[in-house]
Formats: structure tokens, C-alpha cells, sequence
């Protein structure tokens, strides 16, 4: 990059708004500008804009760097979500929930046996969950007392379907399930995705009204954040 700095004057005249560059420099302590000429000069003036661009962006990614190393450094983690797990003697007092929703919660159900082997990741009830963005949905419903069961079997226009997450209001009691399609950017998945949702539609299960669907690719995963404001729009 060049040594020179930008700046930017207003001008008015005859009403009208006017935008003059000049160019920047240190000689023997003293600022010299020069005035770039838009015409003749664009090509430098785009440079230096760019420099000045640059230049705020890296003090805006230092200042966030410091935040961040604070944070990490301060932060002493309290797992205070224990105090919410079934076998903590504090659930009760702390959780005012409706009979018929533990009881639905908990209650035995067809639940899906296919590749085991894929349950990697741990979700809060202690059952393990396929991915990580499952595990921060889990993480968020349980975190909040939403009851849901994980991978429950339904008969879906004809066909057997693990749902992600079946989900019963904490209030109303009505049942919403919550597909995550991952792997969006896997070309051979895109089938997996068109059936279950033809299959999700024709059986009355319909995107935002009874049915959530969330969508992650490796370059856009499920945020924690989104999940939160998604559980907040459904269930709080």
C-alpha cells in the first residue's frame, strides 16, 4: 500500500453537495495534502479508499481479538444445566411443568436403530445425537423444558420416518416436529431432503406452522444463536 492516507472534504456550493479527495503525507513533520483528481487519478484515489478500508477493518479485528481473549480469560464456566437434568433432586423445584408433559417425555417410544454407529455427539437427557447442530437443539429444548423425544418413529404418508426432534408445546401441548437437513451442499442428500418433505406436506405437517425445518451447508453450520431465537418463536 501506498504511504499516503486519504481524506475526504464536503463542499456545497450553488446547493449542491461536492466530495474532494486529497492524498496525505509526512514531510519532516509536517502533513502535506495533495489533491487527487478523480479524473486523472481514480485509480490511486480507489487504492488509498482501500487502504483506509483495510486499515479500519484490521483495528475493528484487534479490538474484537482483545474482547474475545478477555472473555476467555475471565470466563469461569458453571455448569449450572446439571441442576435441570433428571436425576438432579433440584428439577422439581425449579421446573414447574405439566403432568401430562413429563409423562410424554419420558414414556417409551418407537425409536430409530439405524447406523448407531453415527450417534457421536452428546445431547443434555444423556441419549447422543447425530451432529453438533442437533446437539445445540437438544441443548437449547432441554435448557428451557421443552419436552421432545429424539428420533421418534412416525408413519408419515405411508412411510417410516425418524424425525429429528418431535416437540410438545410446554402450553398448548400440540405436537411440532423439527427436521435439521445438513449436508446441503451434497448434491446426493438432495434426494433425502425432497423426500421427506413431500412426505411431511402430504401428511399435514406444514414449515412454520407445525413443522420446523432448519438447513446447514460447511460453510453456513446451525448457530446456538438461531437456534435460541427459533425455540423463542416457537415455544416461549
Amino acid at each position: 500500500m501506498p504511504e499516503e492516507t486519504i481524506l475526504c472534504q464536503r463542499q456545497v456550493k450553488n446547493d449542491k453537495t461536492y466530495y474532494v479527495f486529497y492524498k496525505q503525507k509526512i514531510v519532516n513533520g509536517q502533513k502535506v495534502r495533495t489533491f487527487i483528481s478523480k479524473k486523472k487519478n481514480l485509480k490511486e484515489a480507489k487504492l488509498l479508499a482501500k487502504k483506509m478500508y483495510l486499515s479500519k477493518f484490521q483495528k475493528d479485528m484487534f479490538n474484537e481479538l482483545n474482547c474475545i481473549n478477555y472473555y476467555l480469560n475471565h470466563r469461569r464456566a458453571n455448569d449450572y444445566s446439571k441442576m435441570l437434568s433428571p436425576d438432579s433432586p433440584y428439577r422439581k423445584l425449579l421446573i414447574d411443568q405439566h403432568h401430562i408433559t413429563n409423562e410424554w417425555e419420558y414414556a417409551p417410544y418407537e425409536k430409530s436403530t439405524d447406523h448407531p454407529e453415527h450417534l457421536t455427539h452428546p445431547a443434555p437427557k444423556g441419549e447422543m445425537v447425530r451432529s453438533k447442530s442437533e446437539a445445540k437443539i437438544a441443548q437449547s429444548l432441554f435448557s428451557h423444558n421443552i419436552p421432545y423425544r429424539y428420533e421418534e418413529i412416525h408413519d408419515i404418508y405411508g412411510s417410516p420416518i425418524a424425525t429429528d426432534f418431535t416437540i410438545m408445546h410446554p402450553v398448548t401441548h400440540q405436537i411440532i416436529l423439527w427436521e435439521h437437513f445438513g449436508r446441503c451442499d451434497d448434491p446426493g442428500y438432495q434426494p433425502t431432503i425432497d423426500y421427506k418433505m413431500y412426505r411431511y406436506i402430504r401428511a399435514g405437517y406444514l414449515p412454520g406452522y407445525n413443522m420446523i425445518t432448519t438447513y446447514e451447508d460447511s460453510k453456513h453450520p446451525l448457530s446456538f444463536l438461531e437456534v435460541e431465537e427459533i425455540v423463542h418463536k416457537y415455544f416461549l
